[in-house]
Order: C-alpha cells, then sequence, then structure tokens
C-alpha cells in the first residue's frame, strides 16, 4: 500500500479548517479590554525580566504596542488600554518565542538549545525593547494558555483568529513581522 501525499494534505487542511471555525467563534466573543480570564493573560514587558511572568508553555499570544508601525496597521484588534495588536503567533513555549521577538539580541545571544530563526521585525530591523528607543512605548502581550495542545491545534487557533470578523480585526503580518 502506498500513502498519497496529497490526500493527507487534505485531510490536514479540513481538520485545520474544522477546528479553526471553533477558535473563530471564540476570537469574535474575546474582549481583551475586561477582566482577563483564567487561560487568558495580559503582560505589561517593559525589561527582559518581565518575561519571567510570561507563559513558559504552550499557546497562542498577541503582542500590542503604541510604537508605530511605519505603515497601516489593518489589525483593528486592540488589549490592554485600547493598545493595537500587531502581531498574534502560537508556539510550544510561549516565553521564549517572545523573547525571540522582543528582546532580539539578548535571545540570539544565549544558547537555548532551540533557536527561532526568524524574528518579528519592524522597519526591516530587530526589535530590542529594553535598549532602544522603542523601550518608551508601551509592549503588551497577550497569552492564552494550551496546555496539552498541538502545533497543529495552535495552528487552528491561529487560523481561527485570522478568519471572519476576527481576521479583519488580526491581521497575520501587521508591520513587516514573520513567525516561526
Amino acid at each position: 500500500m502506498e500513502y498519497d501525499i496529497q490526500m493527507l494534505l487534505d485531510k490536514r487542511k479540513a481538520c485545520l479548517s474544522d477546528m479553526a471555525s471553533h477558535f473563530k467563534q471564540f476570537f469574535e466573543d474575546a474582549n481583551y479590554l475586561q477582566k482577563q480570564q483564567r487561560k487568558i493573560k495580559k503582560h505589561v514587558i517593559k525589561r527582559h525580566r518581565d518575561l519571567d511572568e510570561v507563559l513558559r508553555g504552550a499557546g497562542f499570544y498577541l503582542i500590542a504596542t503604541d510604537c508605530p508601525t511605519g505603515g497601516t496597521n489593518p489589525c483593528t484588534l486592540m488589549v490592554g488600554d485600547g493598545l493595537p495588536v500587531v502581531y498574534r503567533g502560537h508556539s510550544s513555549n510561549v516565553r521564549e518565542r517572545v523573547e525571540s521577538h522582543l528582546f532580539c539580541d539578548q535571545y540570539r545571544s544565549k544558547d537555548s538549545g532551540r533557536r527561532f530563526k526568524v524574528c518579528m521585525k519592524l522597519n526591516g530591523g530587530n526589535i530590542n525593547i529594553d535598549n532602544s528607543a522603542l523601550n518608551d512605548k508601551q509592549w503588551v502581550v497577550v497569552t492564552h494558555s494550551m496546555s496539552g495542545s498541538t502545533s497543529l491545534l495552535r495552528e487552528a487557533a491561529e487560523m481561527g483568529c485570522r478568519s471572519g470578523r476576527a481576521g479583519r480585526r488580526c491581521s497575520p503580518a501587521c508591520c513587516e513581522l514573520e513567525d516561526e
């Protein structure tokens, strides 16, 4: 018996689409301006040590800032005190992934055993909010704990966030940003 790659890819796509519809409804109803839920946490990030409070496990995350992105941000999703979301993503280790985005040089200087090669960029450069003109801006990270999830499930959450009304609220690349 042989396996059919295209058939398997089609099954994966159908599975993702089905799971994304669940997350789509979740994100349609999400209100990040109200009190936090148990599995959703909001973190104000000013210094590297603020990452100590960010989810270390598997999850989905949103990054919001008042930093100008150098273009029109199609995302209308707001968190905190009305800060626009500029990025969303998922990882098996949210803290490490957020570190790679917001403290790129510190992340790249340590040997964690795993290395994200593609990190969030702003106006063509790496982001280091603790030692640049970016440290006077507000940075908020919202984490959604997804303990026990697989990358397929987290990918479905990301798809759900960008589909329908939520999709118009949160574009995958609001300011020349890339994910893992």
